[in-house]
């Protein structure tokens, strides 16, 4: 029954906002099914489908469409992907194609283009009482939700707006019903506050987990890659140790495994075995991390080769391959009782024999294959209750005090299970390179995904990699890089070879370690495709900003223009004070600024010893600055003190006071 038929019967009752008129269709059509959907709350649809015939029904999809007829021109959408490589955006209309990204949100629509994001997505219309509309899926752990616009193709205007969920063939039985998953509608002025609206609602429906802080991180695999060793993870951590890196979690990355899928049989590079690494770094003090693709199984595993009726079958009973960056892999079926007890051995193996109490879990995304595409031993199974089933079942055999990070994975079925998350593809030692592993593609991606952070779980960006030695980063990449990774705030990781880094590098590490664990938001959301100021707000009356120049072009800052009134601010990573003048910014370059509101005493205004002034004790004493630095190393501190702001070199352990 159509909204209008509705109507027709009951009266008008609550609307949609934006005065949307969902009209559903079913693929393919079935006679005997019969569409409802209610709207509960006056912002949530429920949706439902009930086989009224006398025969069993195979669904495919279900689309709910309403004609929009809006002007364009001036309106942005905001893309959203469902897992960190899928892209997210904003995309202004009527503007040139965006640079940089694989361009699988767009595609061709009758008479037009239509632009799809996954599971959440943002509209913006100049024009309407409430300008921003966002649609979401409450609750994406079993069916995937895509919310598509369609556009005239010069995007002049807005057709109509469509949300489609597949169905993956699922079959309803005579007199059953299938109840959607809900959907959220809101409208507001401000685009992002919807979104960090909808993470909460979807927070308290999946019990998210929200660790009040994330472990900083030591990763082998930035530099080391696939031929990382049992001496150089040993050496990193020496060098952690005896350099007092504030580093909780040494992580063995890729490359210790004798085969993918053979996680309990280390190569010949770990002759010592994974226990005796494990209890090495335990006993420096530090916390043991090990990273696992545990579904899926490359074809020269012994998994692969004689345990393969745990693994993904074809309809036709062929097993299922999927081509990774691993190799071409089998997929464990965690809905067969012998691949869900394998997958529980492994992780209780690792965590409570080896003793890694922080697993990185990767390649994940490989698991959530289409029920129409194999054949799982769970009738019913979906794509995304698969993957939820997989992290339940790790979880459990982990225990609740591990830390567990996601990676390459669909994010709506690891909420609750959880701690972190990357959002963002992989980095590498290079500034951009189309949509392969770069610092650019992975600091715009994790930005746009701040309003998961603390809501879902900590977002990760990836590593930071400074390394002077191979690496083509110039010294304003560099920046920029340090600069977004800080204002994500997020887990915050090294891939560098802590052993070959050079010392002036290190202290970068230093900066950043630990996260200030608060994300920034964008100043203006509609500053396409990825917005260029940013601002993070630490608390006490501090700020973090962030201004990035995205393009191969210098560009000119004006801090008056982005600072607050009153707002004093300094720049940690070219170590002056933020004045009146313009700033020049160079291609790809960034300023980070450390900004404090205008104060009546004595205060730290800015720190090049850490992004929040971790490891430096500062308190107002009657009317009086004490400050002492209880790091290592020297380090600038930026006063202001009778209204002026002064850089004064602190040395390590020294106190000073200032009137």
């Amino acid at each position: 029954m159509t909204r209008d038929e509705i109507a027709a019967l009951f009266g008008e009752g609550p609307r949609l906002p934006w005065d949307l008129r969902l009209a559903p269709r079913l693929e393919p059509p079935t006679p005997s099914a019969v569409v409802t959907w209610e709207l509960r709350g006056g912002d949530t649809i429920r949706a439902e489908i009930r086989n009224d015939g006398l025969l069993p029904i195979a669904l495919q999809r279900l689309e709910l469409s309403s004609p929009l007829d809006l002007p364009a021109v001036g309106g942005w959408y905001w893309i959203q992907g469902r897992y960190m490589q899928m892209d997210t955006l904003i995309r202004a209309f009527a503007t040139p194609p965006e640079e940089g990204f694989d361009g699988r949100y767009r595609k061709t629509a009758e008479g037009g283009v239509r632009y799809v994001s996954r599971e959440m997505a943002v509209l913006s219309v100049p024009g309407q009482p409430s300008p921003c509309l966002l649609v979401g899926s409450i609750e994406p752990v079993r069916f995937c939700t895509d919310i598509a616009v369609d556009l005239d193709p010069e995007e002049r205007r807005l057709r109509s707006l469509h949300i489609s969920i597949p169905l993956e063939g699922t079959t309803l039985a005579p007199g059953e019903r299938l109840v959607l998953p809900e959907l959220l509608v809101l409208a507001g002025h401000d685009g992002w506050e919807l979104a960090e609206r909808y993470a909460d609602r979807v927070a308290a429906r999946l019990r998210a987990r929200q660790p009040g802080r994330a472990p900083t991180v030591w990763c082998s695999w930035y530099e080391l890659y696939g031929e990382v060793s049992e001496a150089a993870v040993l050496a990193n951590l020496e060098v952690v140790v005896r350099r007092r890196l504030p580093v909780d979690v040494i992580q063995v990355d890729d490359g210790y495994q004798s085969a993918t899928g053979d996680w309990l049989v280390p190569n010949g590079r770990f002759p010592s075995g994974m226990a005796e690494v494990a209890r090495r770094i335990r006993e420096a003090g530090k916390v043991p991390g090990l990273w696992l693709a545990p579904l899926v199984a490359t074809e020269e595993s012994t998994l692969f080769r004689e345990r393969s009726e745990m693994l993904l079958r074809t309809s036709s009973g062929e097993l299922y391959r999927v081509d990774t960056w691993l190799g071409r892999c089998g997929v464990l079926d965690v809905t067969n009782p012998a691949g869900a007890e394998w997958l529980a051995a492994v992780v209780r193996t690792a965590v409570h024999e080896w003793g890694y109490q922080y697993l990185k879990l990767d390649a994940l995304a490989f698991a959530a294959v289409p029920a129409d595409r194999v054949r799982y031993h769970a009738a019913g199974t979906t794509a995304l209750s698969h993957l939820r089933r997989a992290f339940e079942i790790i979880r459990k055999a982990a225990g609740e005090e591990a830390f567990l990070l996601g990676c390459t994975s669909h994010f709506g079925p690891a909420i609750g299970l959880v701690d972190g998350m990357r959002v963002g593809p992989d980095t590498a030692a290079r500034w951009s390179k189309d949509t392969e592993p770069s610092v650019k593609r992975a600091l715009q991606l994790s930005l746009l995904r701040g309003w998961m952070h603390r809501r879902w779980w900590w977002n990760d960006p990836d590593s930071l990699v400074v390394r002077g030695h191979g690496s083509s980063l110039s010294p304003a990449e560099l920046r920029a890089q340090v600069a977004a990774i800080a204002l994500v705030g997020g887990l915050t990781s090294a891939g560098d070879d802590l052993s070959c880094l050079e010392r002036d590098r290190e202290e970068l590490v230093r900066f950043l370690m630990p996260p200030t664990g608060s994300p920034a938001r964008p100043v203006d959301l509609s500053d396409a495709p990825v917005p260029r100021v940013w601002r993070a707000r630490v608390g006490e009356g501090r700020s973090l900003v962030g201004v990035f120049q995205w393009g191969d072009e210098p560009a000119w800052v004006v801090p008056e223009e982005i600072l607050a009134p009153g707002e004093v601010a300094y720049d940690p990573l070219r170590r002056e004070v933020v004045g009146k003048g313009d700033v020049l910014l160079e291609p790809h370059d960034a300023a980070l600024w450390q900004a404090a509101a205008p104060g009546a005493t004595p205060r730290v205004v800015g720190d090049t010893g850490h992004v929040a002034f971790a490891r430096l004790a500062h308190e107002q004493v009657s009317g009086r600055l004490r400050v002492r630095n209880e790091s290592g190393g020297s380090r600038t501190v930026a006063i202001e003190s009778r209204g002026r702001l002064l850089e004064v070199e602190v040395p390590p352990r020294r106190r000073l006071w200032f009137d």
